[in-house]
């Protein structure tokens, strides 16, 4: 009996071995079978081997007042990446690099920019970032500044701290206060040459001590006299019917606002057609004629322009029409157009790759001694030592749109350069 126990142990254990030499066998394959084993998901979702990327953080207000504008600019912020990794990024010494865009919620506030700024620069060590808009930027000078991270803000102000002398390592990318109002005078004196006074309307942001006498002197060497004080509003504002009705108390042959957003310029428009004035509306500001007209309605959109590109124009640059069909095609044709980080993305990557260095120090040396860099308008002018003390400030031809008798229409293109 013991016989044939260990008889049957002896031959358990060699079945045993038998079966864990057949599993390792089939559980290691040759090396010609794993050369010809398909890849993972996982593994195919890790970038090739030898791929870079440039990461660039993106000030960007998706909360609070400024989101209606910004959630906008943060669209064509990722379309601006997009066509750009699409041409196949840039290349720095032969060396390929694609654009990653690392956005920071600024929450509509002082204290959000300087935060989001902070998580930018300490946190993700971005050398490179895009924004924010207006007097927003002031909040995130202290930050970027002493860190020497290389910023293209999409927009002045010309409040404190915004853009100057004290930010050696800020460009302004995109058409600004001074620029949108020479725009808007220009095409003012062009489709209404009989206008001779003005009612001057400014949004109270803490801007108007600052701009308020650049603007006036604007206007009266154009020949425009301003009628009484600058009429303001806050930001936050919904019923704009007294503001409608000091505009038309005025008795002005045009209404001239300078900067806001399209729902506070659309509320005006309504206001003081409502009050039976005809006066012509000039909006020096970033927009589109469709969205006034959905706040305005058809009644009272007529004699009214806006800073904005018209699809199909045949001046389009063919970057801008690109640019307009797509965002039209995901977004809707009704949509704002204002592509101000989009210029601001757009031109780092241009100035990266001039400077052939992705050292924030070298690309600022670069981008300060260049004439001209490309824009999603066409060729811009580097300038702005008279303007804005400082030599790096980009501004373009901008596209007008106006609104006739309920219909939105090309007004064309005016050139601006700013020494």
């Amino acid at each position: 009996m013991k016989g044939t126990r260990w008889f049957s142990l002896v031959c358990f254990l060699l079945i045993a071995a038998a079966l864990l030499s057949f599993t390792s066998a089939c559980a290691t394959p040759s090396p010609s079978q794993s050369s010809s084993a398909p890849v993972s998901p996982q593994a195919n979702s890790q970038p090739a081997a030898g791929a870079k990327t440039v990461r660039i953080g993106v000030l960007v207000a998706l909360s609070g007042w400024f989101s209606s504008f910004d959630e906008l600019e943060w669209q064509e912020a990722q379309l601006a990446r997009d066509m750009l990794n699409e041409k196949g990024g840039i290349t720095v010494n032969g060396q390929k690099y694609t654009i990653e865009l690392v956005p920071e919620d600024i929450k509509s506030t002082a204290d959000g920019t300087q935060a989001g700024a902070t998580k930018l620069v300490n946190d993700e060590q971005v050398k490179f970032i895009a924004g924010p808009a207006a007097f927003f930027s002031s909040a995130a000078k202290d930050v970027t500044e002493p860190a020497k991270v290389l910023r293209a803000i999409s927009f002045t102000t010309d409040t404190p701290g915004e853009f100057g002398p004290d930010t050696p390592y800020t460009f302004l990318s995109h058409n600004a206060s001074i620029e949108h109002a020479i725009v808007g005078v220009k095409y003012l004196k062009k489709a209404y040459p009989q206008v001779k006074t003005l009612a001057f309307v400014m949004p109270d942001d803490g801007s108007i001590p600052y701009l308020d006498p650049k603007i006036r002197a604007l206007f009266k060497d154009n020949g425009l006299n301003v009628v009484g004080d600058t009429i303001s509003y806050p930001n936050e504002m919904v019923d704009f019917s007294p503001v409608a009705a000091k505009i038309v108390a005025t008795k002005a042959d045009a209404v001239f606002l300078e900067n806001g957003i399209a729902p506070a310029a659309g509320s005006l428009l309504k206001g003081i057609r409502a009050l039976g004035s005809k006066m012509p509306f000039a909006g020096a500001m970033s927009g589109s004629g469709g969205e006034i007209m959905a706040v305005s309605g058809k009644d009272a959109a007529t004699d009214f322009f806006i800073i904005s590109p018209f699809p199909g124009d045949p001046n389009n640059p063919p970057l801008m029409q690109e640019v307009l069909k797509r965002l039209s095609d995901k977004y809707g044709s009704d949509r704002s157009i204002h592509l101000q980080i989009f210029n601001s993305i757009w031109e780092i990557a241009r100035a990266i790759e001039a400077a052939q260095s992705l050292d924030p120090a070298v690309v600022r040396e670069k981008w300060s001694k260049m004439d001209t860099i490309e824009t999603v308008y066409g060729t811009g002018h580097i300038g702005g030592q008279v303007t804005y003390g400082i030599r790096q400030a980009v501004s373009h031809p901008e596209p007008v749109e106006y609104l006739d008798d309920g219909v939105v229409k090309d007004g064309g293109w005016i050139d601006v350069t700013v020494p």
